[in-house]
């Protein structure tokens, strides 16, 4: 084992010479390596997030279908897990081609170390790497459609779940996202946010502002009664998709709730989490439906300062880069815990990608 490490560390040491030589970084920061031992196992529920692959994670697997625990799905998802990382782990060899300057080079190499495979890397500066410039709005090459388009889907299949109508508010960026909501009962309002300000917008929007036109029309009739007012919110919508930019939802959703506490359900798109720099912030969203991945929630509960936007953005790196794996180890089919949502690869087709929308609650991000 000791040799095995030492070979791998021979080759990130390799790895680093040929970064040296590369525009996009002359250092590798090793510090933000989460190294990888095979006497600490993982449990055989990690080994389905495909992160790292190691000998003993096989052991772990078969431990798991000796046990007579699993129900008949969870089986044959095991026996299916246990022939991917066999195919994964016999293969003598992996080679990818990267272009020395791309912006994500540095990256890449950092999530090649952490599979704990032979992988060659050979630089070509004439290579194209389908690789977009945003890693969320843009389809990477391998995948079936963008993670904004698959947070798209996942809250069509949400507001399809019930016939009550719905209110849209975004911002000019997500125009073209807006139109790809498809309310099954084609009851719903769209209204473009364009204010500077927050409250007033809101106030507006939910009939804050046209309850207390009416209540003044009703006190001005006879100034002497003494009458109890409290504005009421619009009632000809339950459900409320928010599709703003990450600086204008922190302060939009406190002004909906302050107007209307719990009388709607919110649901925010993707672009929510970006610019989440601690998972603390998470509770400015809180009892509101979200994007986000299991993996995601499980590793915010251990790491109260992780940058939701860069774990997200590594994730989608991390997946393309699986998908060259598990394309050169002819793996026919996997389910993967991924970081971005459930993964589902099927060979020679484009990986699909499920995110599954979760409610922000304290408990959420915190053990």
């Amino acid at each position: 084992m000791n040799f095995k490490k030492n070979k791998y560390l021979k080759h990130l040491m390799a790895l680093i010479i040929l970064a040296s030589c590369s525009t996009i970084s002359k250092n590798l920061n090793l510090n933000t390596i989460e190294f990888l031992e095979e006497n600490n196992p993982k449990e055989f529920l990690e080994i389905y997030d495909y992160q790292s692959f190691f000998n003993n994670d096989l052991e772990i697997i078969q431990a798991a279908i000796d046990s007579q625990k699993l129900n008949q799905g969870e089986l044959n998802d095991a026996i299916i897990l246990k022939r991917n990382y066999q195919k994964i782990l016999t293969k003598k060899k992996y080679s990818l081609r990267l272009k020395p300057n791309h912006q994500s080079s540095k990256e890449l190499i950092e999530l090649i170390y952490r599979l704990n495979l032979p992988v060659n890397i050979f630089w070509d500066e004439k290579k194209q790497i389908f690789i977009p410039e945003n890693l969320l709005s843009q389809k990477i090459n391998g995948f079936c459609s963008s993670i904004y388009d698959d947070a798209i889907a996942s809250i069509n299949e949400e507001i399809n779940k019930n016939s009550d109508a719905i209110l849209i508010i975004y911002s000019e960026e997500y125009k073209s996202f807006v139109e790809s909501l498809e309310p099954e009962n084609k009851d719903f309002i769209k209204i473009k946010y364009g204010s500077n300000n927050f409250q007033e917008f809101s106030a507006d929007i939910l009939g804050i502002n046209l309850s207390k036109k009416r209540f003044s029309k009703i006190s001005n009739l006879n100034p002497n009664l003494d009458l109890n007012f409290s504005p009421r919110s619009r009632s000809d919508f339950k459900q409320i998709i928010i599709l703003l930019s990450p600086q204008e939802y922190k302060s939009m959703i406190p002004a909906l709730r302050y107007h209307a506490g719990n009388s709607f359900k919110y649901i925010n798109f993707i672009s929510s989490l970006e610019e989440i720099n601690t998972p603390l912030q998470l509770l400015d969203y809180e009892d509101s439906l979200t994007p986000i991945s299991i993996y995601l929630t499980s590793k915010i509960k251990k790491d109260a300062s992780l940058s939701l936007e860069r774990f997200l953005e590594l994730g989608a790196l991390h997946e393309w880069l699986l998908v060259q794996i598990l394309k050169q180890a002819e793996v026919p089919s996997a389910k993967i815990n991924g970081v971005t949502g459930s993964i589902i690869y099927q060979y020679n087709s484009c990986t699909k990608r499920k995110i599954p929308l979760q409610r922000i609650k304290a408990n959420l991000i915190s053990s």
